[in-house]
């Protein structure tokens, strides 16, 4: 699903951003700094931003935009959601991404949409299109598409573009655990409960 009509994929960064930095190990403590920051701008490249060159001093602010992104899926994880926890998350990152729209063809590409200004950073860039994606998911669909992943012991996060909108998991291998728990524990309960033959 393509929520803001932008050239990469804001709404996945969005969410990569958040599992990477707050949801699964940065690894262990003789990983070069340098090699971290490396994989944050390999995650953007894979998304579709122009972040081969990025400078590694943008690392720490990526990291800091990524636990803000954060709190979008966090406020969305009750049961049932609260959109309007949701909305003051999302208003709270829009209010502090520099925007200045405008009509960009680079590298090949051609018009599209552009939410920075023209002489924005790789680390502006990001976030005025990661704010963008979650605001546009939000408005859009309410504070049921996205959320914190429901399996037992996962804390990574997800934004779901599928027609049906049932995702409640992070990942096909989370939904499937917590589906053979799931049976599991029904299978006990029931061999607890039958009567003895």
């Amino acid at each position: 699903m393509d929520f803001i009509g932008y050239k990469s994929d804001a709404l996945g960064a969005a969410v990569a951003l958040v599992n990477v930095v707050t949801a699964e190990p940065t690894g262990d403590r003789d990983t070069p700094p340098e090699q971290d920051g490396r994989r944050l701008r390999d995650l953007l490249v894979e998304h579709r931003y122009l972040a081969q060159r990025a400078p590694a001093s943008a690392e720490p602010a990526l990291r800091a935009w990524a636990r803000r992104l954060r709190t979008v899926f966090d406020a969305a994880a009750g049961d049932p959601p609260d959109l309007g926890a949701t909305a003051v998350a999302v208003n709270a990152l829009l209010a502090d991404v520099a925007i200045g729209p405008h009509l960009s063809s680079h590298d090949g590409q051609g018009w599209h949409l552009h939410y920075a200004p023209p002489e924005a950073s790789l680390v502006e860039r990001v976030r005025s299109t990661t704010a963008f994606a979650l605001a546009m998911l939000v408005s859009e669909y309410g504070a049921d598409r996205h959320g914190v992943c429901a399996a037992d012991g996962c804390s990574r996060v997800y934004a779901d573009t599928s027609r049906n909108a049932a995702r409640r998991y992070c990942s096909p291998a989370c939904a499937n655990r917590a589906a053979v728990a799931a049976h599991r524990a029904r299978a006990k309960l029931k061999a607890t409960t039958a009567p003895d033959a």
